[in-house]
């Protein structure tokens, strides 16, 4: 719509209408899939003078979706490139209010910006006086405890195992906090039952097992009805890797049961069924 205005340049007609994703992962590949999805089969449409000009653009440093299988990040590439979106490698190196300035010295001028290419320690993180695992989150040993502070644990993207226990920095993933919590749970309810619920009475009371993560295996939306699943533990396990509708359908499912209630279960299980016989409801676009 900005770009209807009257006196709109063309190069400034084309900087609006340039939707630039930074971030290569899951969720980047994911958004610029559906979204240049919705701009081929509803934009287009709706705005059909401006079809030529608008564009999605993907950028990543290495290869998108480094933790998947080869053969399913060769699909992804195929993929999102026949759907229209222009993959483009580069590292980041300052972002203006209208455009990208990449390491190489490349210009990329953009309407929309959209930054996921994970996330980093906090400021309040950085600023704890505690030891600090590799990338600078806060050091846990195996049980998720703080070695330097009594009755202080840390869990999810703040936290990270310490060199000195040997197991690499887990993914910022909302699984791997997921399964923390779970078992920090447990662990507090263990010590509860021992009568450690008090200041420092827990370190007299045995833990029993220390936390281990086994991954579920990741799935990622590339749009148009298609998705990757890649249920392997990691890179070089052999398991389940598939791509195209049935996985789109294994993706939704996996989905749907992360749904809080039956009721929103079924209100989403409605609108995804409306929106795939009928379209997507953009009545309200302009």
């Amino acid at each position: 719509m900005l770009s209807e205005n009257p006196g709109i340049s063309e190069e400034e007609k084309k900087r609006l209408l340039h939707c630039v994703v930074i971030g290569g992962g899951p969720t980047g590949v994911e958004f610029s899939g559906e979204l240049s999805d919705f701009i081929m089969r509803d934009v287009h449409e709706r705005y059909s003078h401006v079809k030529d000009d608008i564009r999605v653009t993907l950028i990543e440093a290495n290869e998108i979706l480094s933790s998947f299988d080869v053969g399913l990040r060769q699909y992804a590439t195929r993929h999102l490139t026949k759907s229209g979106v222009h993959l483009m490698r580069g590292i980041v190196k300052e972002v203006r209010p209208n455009e990208i300035i990449l390491s190489d010295g490349t210009i990329v001028p953009y309407g929309l910006l959209v930054w996921s290419t994970g996330v980093g320690p906090s400021q309040f993180v950085k600023s704890l006086d505690l030891p600090k695992s590799p990338g600078g989150r806060i050091g846990v040993d195996e049980w998720l405890r703080v070695p330097s502070v009594e009755d202080v644990y840390a869990l999810g993207d703040c936290a990270g195992f310490l060199e000195q226990t040997g197991r690499p920095v887990l993914p910022a993933l909302a699984q791997v906090a997921e399964r923390e919590g779970k078992y920090l749970a447990n662990l507090f309810s263990k010590i509860e039952k021992e009568k450690g619920g008090k200041a420092f009475r827990a370190k007299v009371i045995p833990l029993g097992d220390p936390f281990v993560y086994r991954h579920f295996g990741s799935m990622a939306s590339v749009g148009r009805y298609k998705a990757l699943v890649d249920l392997r533990q990691s890179k070089d396990a052999k398991g389940l890797s598939m791509a195209g509708f049935i996985s789109w359908l294994i993706w939704r499912s996996a989905y749907l049961t992360r749904v809080v209630s039956w009721r929103n279960r079924f209100y989403v299980a409605v609108n995804w069924a409306t929106t795939l016989i009928f379209g997507r409801d953009n009545s309200r676009i302009g």
